[in-house]
């Protein structure tokens, strides 16, 4: 198990109560997303869709890495680890 931080931009930070990081405990990539609703409720349906796959629209990161060039949601995770979840940018005319 590692103690990581995950950092909140943009409106998950909003839907966070306003909360821009929180330290968790993990092994991999998929069980911080699983572990992080219970600390901020506000983000449940925000994480996952229906079928329990992270959102298209939620970009996330294990430190600089995007995690889709990883291993997705099995991406282990070390002691210090920060994961940043950052909503995608959307929009146009």
């Amino acid at each position: 198990m590692a103690r990581v931080t995950v950092r909140l931009h943009g409106a998950f930070s909003e839907m966070a109560g306003g909360v821009r990081h929180v330290a968790i405990d993990a092994r991999t990539v998929g069980e911080a997303l699983d572990v992080l609703p219970g600390e901020l409720p506000g983000l449940r349906e925000r994480i996952r869709d229906e079928q329990g796959r992270i959102r298209q629209h939620l970009n996330v990161f294990r430190n600089e890495d995007e995690i889709r060039r990883l291993k997705g949601e099995k991406t282990p995770l070390r002691e210090g680890d920060v994961l940043t979840l950052v909503p995608a940018m959307s929009g146009g005319d």
